[in-house]
């Protein structure tokens, strides 16, 4: 029987084709092993969006004054409080009680009037008795009224911020004290206690 001898090509032809079958194969597992993205991409961020709860920025109302040496001289007169409470609301001025439509702050020294909140200047009125008297306009139903003032350098329809200074207290005639300032809440037509207004949320004020 006559034996027949490979030629020297074909043994590396083969190792060649044996080599590229087990990449290929290697290959085609890998894909397949590798994650999929099969999910809805939209879906997981409408639930995340949906779970999230958005932040809110609150605004605190402040008072209309920041020197700490500010007292409260007379205090607002409420219909619903004890004759006591109510005697010590009155202003008296020219042999007349008046009941005190907002609170009066008194100090030993003149001290910045500050607006509690954003707003817009309404109204700038001269009194003989009261002074230079400002109204601010936060909202179509919320006004703050500051009487007694002096060194008021804002005019009708400027822009305030929060905090920023409007006048300065004075010797007024509503008060026995060296300087002096009243401050009141106007709230849908009706005039409101200011140390009640300060803790309230503005956005329940709209």
């Amino acid at each position: 029987m006559t034996k027949r001898k490979l030629k020297g090509y074909v043994l590396p032809t083969l190792y060649l084709i044996c080599i590229s079958i087990i990449i290929i194969s290697m290959t085609l597992i890998s894909r397949n092993l590798q994650p999929t993205n099969d999910f809805d991409n939209d879906y997981v961020t409408d639930i995340v969006t949906e779970e999230t709860t958005p932040v809110v920025d609150t605004v605190s109302i402040i008072r209309p004054y920041a020197n700490e040496a500010v007292n409260t001289s007379i205090k607002f007169y409420d219909k619903d409080s004890t004759e006591s409470e109510q005697e010590k609301s009155l202003i008296y001025y020219e042999n007349t009680y008046l009941q005190n439509s907002g609170v009066v702050y008194t100090n030993q020294e003149d001290f910045e009037a500050i607006a509690v909140l954003d707003g817009t200047i309404m109204d700038i009125k001269q009194d003989e008795i009261l002074n230079t008297v400002v109204y601010i306009s936060h909202n179509n139903n919320l006004t703050t009224v500051y009487y007694g003032l002096k060194n008021v350098n804002l005019k009708v329809n400027d822009s305030i911020s929060q905090g920023e200074t409007i006048g300065l207290s004075t010797n007024n005639k509503f008060s026995n004290e060296p300087s002096s300032m009243l401050f009141e809440v106007n709230y849908n037509g009706q005039v409101i206690n200011p140390e009640n207004f300060y803790t309230m949320d503005i956005s329940d004020l709209n």
